[in-house]
């Protein structure tokens, strides 16, 4: 039991180190703009914080276009409860443009950025 629980830990530790990581990296990709496809409420992933009644998030699939190639991505809402993800999702319409930050080097690697999309959406985009 204590070693399931010790395991656990560690790979919540290195998931979230690198997913740091990532994000750290991503600030410096160019950026480029995206079209939300519909959204849908998920459960809340185990590294996104929040309280016993934000046991959800709203995820939305994204797409966009670098010369004539079609990549895409997901981007996440902060916590929230079921009832508040179904409004979100209500509220945002699908072709709905957002920015997002691709490697270069690798486009099928991508990340919506917060501060890129301030304002853009009724939800605070979830980083970490």
């Amino acid at each position: 039991m204590r070693e399931s629980i010790l395991l656990g830990w560690m790979f919540r530790y290195f998931r979230r180190r690198e997913r740091t990581r990532e994000l750290q990296a991503a600030a410096g990709w160019p950026a480029v703009a995206a079209k939300l496809l519909a959204g849908k409420v998920v459960e809340r992933d185990e590294l996104a914080e929040g309280s016993v009644a934000q046991m959800f998030q709203v995820e939305f699939e994204y797409y966009f276009v670098l010369g004539e190639e079609f990549y895409g991505g997901y981007l996440r809402s902060v916590p929230c409860s079921e009832s508040e993800g179904r409004r979100w999702t209500r509220q945002v319409e699908e072709g709905l443009a957002v920015t997002v930050r691709y490697d270069p080097q690798n486009p099928d690697k991508t990340h919506a950025l917060a501060r890129d999309n301030a304002g853009t959406l009724p939800f605070g985009i979830w980083e970490m």
